[in-house]
């Protein structure tokens, strides 16, 4: 279920990223709001379907895609236009999803102490 999850969501993130023109403005900075649920969402079904992989490579990793991703989709679809704040936001996004797991994971432990 972890993997669907996962797969659901790298579809949507994919067509999202790589459509040829870039979404309607719902309002202003919208397109910064999609770009941090969208690695925000990434990384946390990221981590949900690979738990045995070490924090450092799975959250580094997507630390590096975030401005990768921004770079390529210039050269994918040359209509989009590059954003530095763009990146901000795809970093922010991470940053969040790996604050948010921290939490959680702390949580767990204290409600679940080990016996």
């Amino acid at each position: 279920m972890r993997l669907l999850l996962f797969g659901a969501c790298c579809a949507v993130f994919l067509y999202g990223l790589f459509r040829p023109e870039s979404p309607p403005q719902l309002f202003e900075q919208s397109d910064k709001a999609l770009h941090l649920l969208a690695f925000g969402a990434l990384a946390l079904t990221s981590r949900l379907a690979f738990p045995r992989i070490p924090g450092w490579l799975l959250w580094g990793t997507l630390l590096a895609q975030a401005p990768f991703l921004e770079w390529l989709q210039k050269y994918v679809q040359p209509a989009r236009q590059f954003s530095e704040m763009d990146i901000v936001a795809n970093l922010l996004g991470v940053l969040l999803a790996w604050l948010g797991w921290q939490c959680l994971q702390a949580l767990r432990r204290h409600l679940l102490p080990s016996q």
